[in-house]
């Protein structure tokens, strides 16, 4: 009886430490907070006080796909807002975006919602074969192995 107490108290233990290696950040890699995508940054000063955490994190550690791909998705955000006249500071932030999101995929090729920003910013970019590409890459991680698929036209 004591041994099975013993054994169960190793696997709670181990689980406790497993589930606090995944979800618990790394000090190297410290957590980023989600970029506010619910504002408006109609001044840059605004902007770049949202986008100083991504760009420490990037600066301490340029392996740091989260940093890389939030850092991207603002400035990807910033653009749009550029195009929609919201913010006249960032015309030129779409090279940003897309320098960004493709460190964040090329360091974690596997983080989806970094593969399908770097798409929608490459599109936006009219970069259609670097996009087309992106997703035919993707595919055979998402789809069964022999599934069809052909991409759309336009």
């Amino acid at each position: 009886m004591r041994a099975l107490l013993a054994c169960g108290l190793v696997f709670l233990l181990a689980a406790v430490a497993l589930l606090a290696a995944v979800a618990l950040p790394t000090a190297a890699q410290p957590a980023l907070p989600v970029f506010d995508q619910s504002r408006i940054y109609a001044r840059e000063a605004d902007f770049q006080r949202a986008i100083q955490p991504y760009q420490a994190a990037v600066a301490a550690d340029g392996r740091n796909a989260r940093a890389h791909f939030w850092l991207g998705v603002a400035y990807f955000y910033a653009y749009r807002q550029f195009r929609a006249g919201l913010a006249p500071y960032a015309s030129g932030y779409l090279p940003r975006a897309l320098d960004s999101l493709r460190h964040a995929v090329q360091l974690d090729e596997k983080h989806l919602p970094a593969v399908l920003a770097l798409h929608d910013a490459l599109v936006l970019a009219g970069q259609y074969a670097e996009a087309g590409a992106l997703v035919r890459r993707l595919l055979p991680q998402q789809r069964p192995p022999g599934a069809p698929y052909t991409l759309p036209p336009g």
